[in-house]
């Protein structure tokens, strides 16, 4: 029999193209969304300059993560990816605050170490070869922000002519 949480996620539509890069596994679609939701709403927290929805959160920290089955599968890899990812990102904050090029250059590759969560189920469930063609396709569309962009948000002009 189904738990009620697997009844709700089953009713919602998943992407097509994103349930091919994780060889048509719902519940490591289901994770990888799950985790973008996370990050990001921890992002909008500590930028504070969007709302967040908590009780989402929560939901997401204590109830469905925890539930899924690729989770529960891949949880002592995924669980070093996440500190690697946490890490990243309080480092990112810091960096990117220094007014250094160089420094906001690697803030921006930290700011996105989440995506490895991805890479990591993407190879794991595709093998290398296959895997890395869907990485490389992926990639972009989960990490849409440029680098010169994201330079420009965060160096004055003369900072960023330094680059």
């Amino acid at each position: 029999m189904a738990t009620f949480f697997a009844m709700l996620d089953a009713a919602r539509p998943l992407p097509i193209d994103r349930l091919r890069w994780f060889a048509g596994d719902r519940n490591a679609l289901d994770l990888y969304e799950r985790v973008v939701f996370i990050a990001h709403a921890w992002d909008d927290l500590i930028d504070q300059d969007k709302p967040v929805d908590v009780n989402g959160l929560m939901a997401n920290l204590l109830l469905y993560l925890p539930a899924n089955p690729v989770f529960r599968r891949f949880e002592s890899d995924l669980r070093a990816i996440f500190m690697t990812s946490m890490v990243g990102y309080l480092a990112a904050n810091r960096m990117e605050q220094s007014g250094d090029g160089h420094k906001v250059e690697i803030a921006h590759f930290l700011r996105y170490a989440v995506a490895n969560v991805a890479v990591f189920l993407i190879g794991a469930l595709n093998g290398l070869d296959k895997g890395a063609e869907i990485v490389a396709e992926a990639m972009p569309v989960m990490i849409p922000e440029r680098v010169a962009d994201y330079v420009k948000e965060h160096l004055n002009e003369d900072q960023a002519r330094t680059i």
